[in-house]
């Protein structure tokens, strides 16, 4: 490979296995390559300069449900952003943990602001948005409720 730096990265020992196992999983044959894709995504993510361009995605959240009042904090955010919000899907890990997948739409600022308040709630262990595409217009096509 002509044109590329190499640098040194730092990990402590239990993420580095878990990164290691995780790569192999999904087919990686060097941490480089895997590190160069992440490395991809992310600037993919932040290429998404246009807050008023109106947007498709979802964020994907994980949960204590026994952390006091998360559930209710994160249904109620739902419904104040009812007009963001077009389909959650509630899943029950285990005993503590719950994972929320919400499909939404609007201005990317208002779909980015979503998830931030999303992600501050106590209680919320991850939660990230991935933008699936530039919409065309309103979601009328997949049942939309207005």
């Amino acid at each position: 490979m002509t044109g590329v730096t190499r640098i040194g990265v730092s990990l402590e020992p239990d993420l580095l296995e878990a990164f290691d196992e995780s790569i192999t999983k999904k087919g990686y044959v060097s941490r480089s390559e895997a590190i160069r894709d992440l490395v991809r995504d992310s600037l993919a993510e932040s290429e998404w300069k246009n807050d008023e361009e109106y947007m498709v995605g979802v964020i994907v959240t994980v949960y204590d449900h026994t952390a006091g009042g998360v559930g209710e904090k994160l249904t109620d955010l739902q419904h104040e952003r009812g007009h963001n919000v077009n389909t959650s899907v509630h899943v029950h890990l285990d005993h503590d943990k719950c994972m929320e997948i919400l499909i939404v739409e609007g201005k990317l600022k208002e779909l980015k602001t979503l998830a931030n308040e999303i992600t501050s709630v106590k209680g919320v262990l991850r939660g990230k948005l991935t933008m699936a595409s530039p919409s065309t217009g309103h979601m009328h096509h997949i049942g939309h409720r207005h």
